[in-house]
């Protein structure tokens, strides 16, 4: 059996207010109601003797391990699971604990709608998933009818079920889920109408003020708005946002570059519209009644769509193969030129299609990787790669990297809420969608039609393929009012180097009186990390010792655009077990490898990490979503109270972890590592850790957080190895990642692609998932020669592109998916580097002591900043993205000890101290 685990929960709700609110669901089917208020307290009485009869029959479930107080909570018999290629006939039990899948019927094939004759009844594939990893649960629709909900586990598995017999049994399981499950993690909101999770959100005033991107902003939309990666036809819609495909250079300042996003598709050409319009006002005379009327037979997103963008990656080269009853289609209706497309969408009156979000992030969907026979075009042209405009110089990637600029550009910021009216928002339907003219096919509206009052069964086959293939409109998200227009760019928070430009104007500051500096009489040894918080900044040095200095901006009436005071200084307790040459007893031996910072036993900044721990992190999270941001931020500045700094790199071979106030040990684990642990890297989300060991392993672990540590775990099996997971544990060991041969030397990690890459001892670059502890691939970097290369730095952006520097100076960037991008000398070994947060620059300090801002996709210079009066550069840091508005900056830790702030000059004045670093390329 395969065990598809699950994840968690919060409050109960009584049953009653749940479906008192699911009461409110406009979207359901026409004539239908959400109603489990209308089960009598007998019907009640009477599934629960039903449940008691067929207790004998859940011996299914049994083949998995259940936890010792698991019980039986419902049954449902009638129940679909959707997935993207199949829908599957089954049946439910669902326990306290878990969420068990039996295949009870066929499995229909999504594409040709019929029985898959390798998964026949009788063949059961029975599932589980964990409800102690259920973190979010929203309603869903199939069929246009509100009878469907998608659930969301920590360790991102999804899964989308369809409830046969309505909405009733729908509302029935998410009120038992909620009310006698243990769903620890379960944070989304009460209700399963979409008008009202968007209205208790409050993302729009985060993405109002800058603090997300446009992208995720769109996916939580989609997300909200019904759409589904789950569901090919409800797949996520994304807008065309450029329009300029045949220029040989691209300036996004330009507006004239960009589609007019207060328009349709088919309303963008005027000369296409008007004959449009004209066929629209001659429908009532072919019979048709002013609901059916509408502008556009096709749609801007269905099957057909997403499968011409995404034809050249499975699964869905399969499902368009299906689509074509065993063939490609004709070469020339295929997705062969970017350009052609847009063209299309301009010019043909069936043509009004939207995009995919890959098409902002995965440049695998314009390469044929997998030499997929497409054929050529009537004039003989070959198709196998996506024709891309001249401005991506032939390069996939670099046309995402533009085209993902462009959505986050102040253009596309200052208009994108006209789209988002059209297509989720009050345009989307009734008279303003007409004045807009953005009026489609009336059998993509949810409501339009009661598929159960259709009696006669030739009228309800084709009213569901319709349905099933022409496209869906998403639920509608906003009624009444238009959706908000994002803040102008001066008054939105935006990240320190939000493109290339801004590295020529770069400042820097080194503020007195601090712990280090070479004019000290105490020598404290380097700064080798350092870790931003609201209202201090964290400063280790390299004798284990930890100066917190109070931090804030300070605009009026100073020269300095903040204030930099040290608060305290003291030193860690048991230090003298660090492997750092400063922080050992004056007379001590100590091995020869550890005698300088270049030592792979040396500590740096990759030896220390600071959190508030996971479990707090992700109540803020939470709050930031559902209530104001000051609140929010107030939230983060208490709980910084109670932060804990992790750290690596001891003789006896353990992590630990000390508090901030007063620097006192509160764990040490090795969490199964055999030998040292020379690195480790915490996620955004302060509760992933990944360390890296001299046992060639690398070890998943959660901190300060025992519900997440259940979920990524089997927390209530025991095992050979000992009792069941503690949840009094600060740190728990989850997963341990497999494929180095050799010592772990490098780790870095991201929450958000749930993706940690690693470098070991001989060179070689492994890639896991994190969640799940996944191995994915190896990657090896060029080696200019036979000698062992070892891996020195590594550092993994939320985009998915990685720069790896290696210990002969060489520096190479590549993406997650194994992609070569560039590669150079950096001309120094590096000590620090990190990718800044659009993803576009990637900033490094070494030994010169010069701070170098490179772009990503080539590592060509962009500027310098000069540092070396303080030494080699020891360590990186920005003040994180969760703590805007405040103004982000780039801290600097030098080998005297000192830490120097970097900011962008606001009269973009000449930097100071800067060198021509031009030829070292």
């Amino acid at each position: 059996s395969s065990d598809l685990d699950t994840a968690m929960g919060d409050e109960s709700l009584p049953p009653e207010e749940l479906l008192s609110v699911e009461d409110q669901h406009e979207t359901s089917e026409a004539g239908s109601k959400s109603s489990d208020d209308m089960m009598s307290q007998d019907s009640v009485d009477g599934i629960e003797l039903v449940e008691e009869a067929k207790a004998d029959e859940d011996g299914w479930a049994k083949m998995f391990i259940w936890s010792d107080t698991e019980t039986v909570v419902a049954r449902f018999d009638k129940v679909m699971m959707v997935t993207l290629q199949a829908i599957t006939e089954g049946k439910i039990l669902l326990t306290t604990h878990g969420l068990y899948f039996r295949q009870t019927g066929n499995v229909i094939n999504v594409m040709t709608k019929e029985t898959d004759q390798k998964e026949k009844q009788g063949d059961y594939h029975d599932q589980r998933w964990r409800l102690s990893r259920l973190t979010e649960v929203h309603g869903r629709r199939f069929m246009l009818r509100a009878q469907a909900i998608e659930l969301f586990f920590s360790d991102s598995h999804e899964l989308f079920l369809n409830f046969s017999d309505g909405a009733r049994d729908r509302d029935r399981f998410y009120a038992k889920i909620r009310n006698s499950c243990q769903v620890p993690m379960l944070w989304s909101p009460k209700s399963l109408n979409p008008r009202v999770v968007f209205k208790k959100s409050k993302l729009s005033n985060l993405w109002k003020k800058g603090i997300i991107s446009n992208f995720e902003y769109l996916m939580q939309i989609n997300k909200m708005a019904g759409r589904t990666f789950n569901d090919i036809t409800q797949y996520p819609v994304f807008p065309w946002v450029l329009a300029d495909y045949t220029s040989e250079s691209i300036d996004l300042s330009d507006s004239r570059v960009y589609r007019d996003l207060t328009k349709p598709v088919g309303a963008l050409n005027e000369s296409r519209l008007a004959g449009l319009i004209e066929r629209y006002n001659d429908l009532v005379a072919f019979g048709f009644s002013e609901k059916e009327k509408f502008l556009y037979g096709s749609h801007y997103s269905s099957p057909g769509v997403v499968l011409h963008y995404l034809i050249r990656q499975e699964p869905f080269t399969t499902m368009a193969i299906e689509l074509q009853s065993g063939r490609f289609d004709c070469p020339d209706r295929l997705f062969f030129d970017i350009a052609g497309c847009w063209r299309s969408c301009n010019t043909s009156t069936s043509d009004v299609k939207e995009l995919v979000p890959e098409l902002f992030t995965c440049p695998e969907v314009f390469v044929n990787t997998n030499g997929f026979p497409l054929g050529q075009t009537q004039d003989e042209r070959s198709i196998e790669n996506v024709a891309l405009p001249p401005w991506a110089k032939g390069s996939a990637h670099e046309f995402v990297r533009i085209h993902r600029l462009a959505l986050e550009s102040d253009y596309v910021s200052e208009h994108l809420n006209h789209w988002i009216d059209l297509v989720f928002g009050y345009k989307q339907r009734g008279a303003e969608a007409e004045a807009a003219h953005n009026v489609f096919h009336y059998l993509s509206y949810e409501g339009a039609v009661d598929l159960d009052k259709i009696t006669d069964e030739v009228d309800r086959n084709a009213t569901e393929s319709h349905i099933q293939n022409f496209g869906q409109t998403p639920s509608q998200l906003l009624t009444k009012e238009a959706h908000p227009s994002k803040y102008p760019g001066h008054a939105r928070w935006s990240p320190l180097i939000h493109n290339e430009e801004v590295t020529e104007h770069l400042r820097y500051h080194t503020p007195s009186n601090q712990v280090g500096g070479k004019k000290k009489g105490t020598v404290k040894g380097a700064a080798v990390s350092i870790h931003v918080l609201s209202d201090f900044v964290i400063v280790v040095y390299a004798n284990m010792s930890v100066g917190t200095y109070k931090f804030s901006t300070s605009r009026s009436g100073s020269k300095s655009p903040f204030s930099f005071k040290l608060d305290k200084h003291k030193g860690f307790c048991r230090k003298e077990l660090s492997s750092s040459r400063n922080a050992i007893k004056r007379g001590s031996a100590a091995p020869s490898e550890m005698e300088s910072n270049k030592s792979h036993l040396s500590v740096g900044s990759h030896s220390f990490g600071i959190t508030i721990g996971g479990e707090a992190r992700e109540s803020i999270r939470r709050k930031a979503q559902q209530s104001r941001l000051t609140s929010a931020k107030d939230s983060l500045s208490t709980a910084e109270l109670h932060a804990s700094i992790v750290s690596c790199g001891y003789w006896d071979d353990t992590v630990k972890v000390h508090s901030v106030d007063g620097l006192k040990l509160t764990c040490s684990d090795t969490g199964g590592h055999r030998g040292p642990v020379r690195c480790l890297a915490l996620g955004d989300d302060g509760a992933l850790m990944v360390t890296g060991g001299n046992d060639a392993t690398c070890r998943v672990w959660v901190v300060d957080h025992p519900d997440m540590a259940v979920a990524l775990s089997d927390g209530y099996v025991k095992t050979a190895l000992g009792e069941a997971l503690d949840r009094e544990k600060q740190l728990i060991c989850c997963h341990i990642l497999w494929g180095h041969v050799a010592p772990i030397t490098c780790v870095s990690l991201s929450s958000d692609l749930d993706v940690v890459v690693s470098g070991s001892l001989d060179g070689a670059v492994c890639v896991h998932t994190v969640r799940r502890g996944t191995y994915v691939r190896t990657i090896r970097p060029l080696n200019r020669t036979n000698a062992i290369n070892a891996a020195r730095k590594i550092t993994l952006h939320g985009t998915g592109d990685f720069c790896v520097a290696m210990e002969d100076h060489t520096l190479h960037s590549y993406t997650v998916n194994d992609v070569h991008l560039a590669s150079t000398d950096a001309g120094e070994a590096l000590n620090d580097m990190l990718i800044t947060s659009f993803g576009s620059v990637l900033v490094t300090g070494g030994e010169l002591g010069w701070i170098v801002c490179r772009s990503v996709r080539d590592l060509l210079v962009l500027s310098v900043l000069d540092l070396s009066r303080q030494g080699p550069i020891r360590c990186l840091s920005t003040t994180p993205d969760d703590l805007n508005p405040t103004p982000q900056y780039l801290f600097v830790g030098s080998d005297d000890g000192t830490v120097t702030i970097v900011d962008e000059d606001p009269q973009s004045a000449e930097r100071s101290e800067t060198v021509d670093f031009n030829g070292r390329n």
